[in-house]
């Protein structure tokens, strides 16, 4: 499976609570019809401390895989449908796509009332990336999963065929789940969470490192 994430900014005429609203009882109707999609979840950006990413949320799908995309980009219920609709909520001129394979660290609930920290990481200067993804799982993934009341834990990384013809501006996202932003503050306040920011200077360029609450709006939960 591709995880597709599809990071969207409000147009600039548009409030931002009209902009939550119609993404989620308009355009969510409109996207759920594409036949490709297995899962549909939009994570919508909270007011939070520490926030800094450029984006009001994140659109996520579960695909078979590249030829699936290809044939999603195809069909009309996209092209006719939710690509046209994206027009009236969404500054097309501030938009990202990542394509990426999930790893979960710690399997639990979505959704509902849980709240989950969205960080977009990019590899540190002169890392390679076979041992950014290896450090990331196996050293840094195992500090993450010491936060006291951690729900769920997520790593997304950008798939090879990214790196083909371009670097890319990230290489991974990163998603931890809470119950609260009060619980989500605690646990990065804990010396469990001062570890791990500081491990994470390790292997990330903190420069580039982008960061947002969200919470999610599950589309398709699965089919």
């Amino acid at each position: 499976m591709i995880h597709i994430h599809y990071f969207i900014t409000r147009k600039p005429s548009m409030g931002d609570a009209e902009f939550h609203r119609y993404w989620r009882e308009t355009h969510g109707p409109i996207a759920a019809r594409i036949p490709q999609l297995h899962r549909y979840v939009q994570s919508h950006r909270i007011t939070t401390f520490g926030s800094n990413s450029p984006y009001d949320g994140v659109a996520e799908v579960l695909i078979d895989g590249l030829d699936a995309l290809a044939a999603l980009r195809r069909s009309p219920e996209y092209l006719e449908g939710a690509l046209a609709d994206e027009r009236n909520f969404i500054d097309l001129t501030r938009v990202e796509w990542m394509a990426t394979r999930d790893h979960v660290l710690a399997d639990g609930p979505t959704g509902g009332k849980l709240v989950k920290g969205v960080w977009q990481l990019a590899i540190k200067p002169g890392m390679a990336l076979e041992d950014f993804r290896k450090y990331w799982l196996e050293v840094h993934g195992p500090l993450a999963l010491k936060l006291q009341g951690l729900r769920r834990y997520v790593q997304s990384h950008l798939i090879d065929q990214a790196y083909l013809y371009a670097t890319p501006r990230c290489d991974g996202v990163a998603q931890l789940w809470f119950d609260s932003p009060a619980a989500f503050a605690a646990a990065f306040a804990s010396p469990a969470g001062t570890d791990l920011l500081a491990d994470g200077r390790v292997f990330i360029d903190g420069s580039r490192m982008t960061f947002f609450m969200a919470q999610e709006h599950i589309q398709i939960a699965s089919r």
